[in-house]
């Protein structure tokens, strides 16, 4: 990130991206959404981190039907509000899983942070 951030020459504006990191990646590597950020910024777009705890999928956990009542009650203390309060089409998650908890939850997916870098840089 830092790297980036020296050679950063773009102006950031527009419509923010909304960033809703995997708790498996945050947790291993706190600095993930500043480095998803600081990639954004590089191309003139900004990234925000969505301050956001386990989706409820915890990788295959959310798709065994014994879990899947809990599942989505761990969606709701979280996601769900979030969700339901931002543009769903700037939101963005790393998580092959929390995406998937999201198209089945709200029935409209989110895109893969790459996905809109390729729309940005298109």
């Amino acid at each position: 990130a830092q790297e980036i951030n020296a050679r950063l020459s773009v102006e950031v504006s527009g419509e923010p991206w909304y960033f809703f990191g995997h708790c498996t990646e945050v947790t291993a590597l706190p600095g993930a959404p500043a480095q998803w950020a600081a990639i954004f910024a590089h191309f003139g777009a900004k990234l925000e981190n969505v301050s956001v705890g386990c989706c409820g999928m915890a990788g295959t956990y959310g798709h065994e039907l014994t879990n899947h009542k809990n599942s989505l009650g761990i969606y709701e203390l979280s996601w769900h509000q979030a969700m339901q309060r931002l543009p769903r089409n700037r939101c963005l998650a790393t998580g092959y899983s929390c995406r998937s908890q999201v198209k089945r939850i709200e029935g409209t997916g989110v895109r893969h942070p790459l996905q809109a870098l390729l729309e940005i840089i298109g």
